[in-house]
């Protein structure tokens, strides 16, 4: 007996959306694995330093080194959650993407109407 593969694929495009094919599935999981790594992100970082602090402990000494530093603005040096700038921006890139994703999905659908 052999298995009709094509078959198989006819069968199961007639049960699915139109609108669920391979690129849009490879689109929602790279979104999905993007989420993840925003929301994860900041609690391991945070998980692995508190690691790495337990087990090295180290005496601070100011030294000064040569040459002149570079400077930075006090807000940098204050604060360590840089992110905020970091997600807005890919939240912008985000929604520009699934836009532009909705809008030919209606366009190919107006064409093929």
């Amino acid at each position: 007996m052999k298995f009709n593969i094509e078959g198989f694929k006819a069968e199961v495009r007639k049960q699915i959306p139109r609108w669920i094919n391979r690129q849009n599935l490879i689109f929602l999981i790279v979104i999905a694995v993007f989420v993840v790594i925003i929301l994860w992100s900041d609690d391991i970082s945070h998980y692995f330093e508190n690691i790495r602090i337990q087990e090295v402990q180290l005496t601070l000494t100011p030294t000064v080194l040569p040459g002149t530093p570079t400077p930075l603005p006090a807000e940098w040096l204050t604060s360590s959650e840089q992110t905020n700038g970091i997600v807005f921006g890919a939240l912008i890139i985000l929604i520009l993407i699934i836009a532009s994703t909705v809008i030919i999905l209606i366009r190919d659908r107006h064409q093929s109407s």
